[in-house]
């Protein structure tokens, strides 16, 4: 499925964003189409603007066809030129041996960055030359490098205009577009924009202020409490979301099987405080989530993946 997507990210001209309509017209089972469906979307979504929800959106179809020995993908996207055709075949037999009842994975957890300061959110964002971390501080955003090791700072901006005065510790970072240097950030009283680069410039306005078509400006949106993680072992998709609880305890961190159309989760983890932020990383690999240790008093960024069990 990375082939095929790949060779439709790589299509001239490709304008989106599009709604991804998947129809299993074949025997696959459901779980191992969505598992299919899930790799394949999770691979285009990191072209930043190509998919979206919006059901109203011009379609990107695939279709799961069969024939006797091999299963048929076809995916069919309209273009400037009319619209463009990219067929896969895969053997049935490689399906039919795989184990569809495998142990649901587990998590992991990686302490990326610590520090005294409070951080209202952060975002693990893939360049044209790797990924990069952003944390958002109430009056400074500072961007690292994002290896497997310390992470590096590559650029630090301060925020303009006096910090708003609220306890809250909310605030956002956007990437709104397919430019992938292109970023908002949204916090109280005010909503910046900026571009990734050696060094940043945020230029701000009040979150009330009138925009350039007459509208008011969006105000500050609620940070997400869940993000989308893809199992390496088998691509299924899984939902990690928190507690949201009460700031003053200690949060829990639940795992829930994007296959099922129920509410049911699990709790796979218990966190040193409050989960303030929790957001998927490129290609839902991974998610970034922000804890306030109760114990240090620090603001803690943890990067979570899946991991598949024996």
């Amino acid at each position: 499925m990375l082939t095929l997507a790949n060779e439709v990210a790589a299509i001239r001209d490709l304008r989106g964003p599009f709604h991804l309509d998947w129809q299993n017209g074949s025997s696959l089972a459901n779980a191992q189409s969505e598992a299919l469906q899930g790799q394949f979307a999770a691979r285009l979504a990191a072209v930043h603007g190509l998919l979206t929800d919006d059901a109203a959106a011009p379609l990107l179809r695939v279709t799961l066809r069969e024939t006797a020995t091999q299963l048929v993908i076809v995916v069919c996207v309209a273009t400037p030129d009319g619209g463009q055709v990219r067929v896969a075949q895969v053997s049935r037999a490689a399906f039919a041996s795989q184990d569809a009842s495998q142990p649901a994975p587990y998590l992991q957890k990686q302490l990326v960055w610590k520090q005294r300061e409070p951080i209202l959110d952060a975002l693990e964002h893939a360049t044209g030359t790797g990924n990069v971390l952003l944390v958002l501080g109430r009056e400074t955003l500072w961007v690292y490098g994002s290896p497997s090791e310390q992470p590096a700072l590559q650029a630090v901006a301060h925020i303009p205009g006096a910090a708003h005065v609220s306890r809250s510790l909310a605030g956002r970072i956007r990437f709104p577009n397919e430019d992938a240097t292109h970023f908002m950030l949204e916090l109280p009283g005010k909503m910046c924009s900026g571009l990734l680069g050696e060094k940043i410039v945020l230029d701000c306005v009040p979150a009330e202020s009138r925009n350039a078509r007459g509208g008011r400006a969006r105000s500050i949106s609620s940070a997400d409490d869940s993000a989308k993680l893809i199992a390496p072992c088998d691509h299924t998709s899984w939902v990690l979301s928190s507690d949201t609880g009460d700031w003053s305890k200690l949060d829990r961190l639940f795992l829930h099987d994007g296959r099922s159309a129920g509410p049911d989760r699990t709790a796979v983890l218990e966190t040193a405080g409050p989960v303030l932020a929790l957001t998927s990383g490129p290609e839902a690999a991974s998610s970034i989530a922000v804890v306030l240790n109760l114990s240090t008093g620090e603001y803690e960024i943890h990067r979570f993946a899946l991991a598949c069990r024996n």
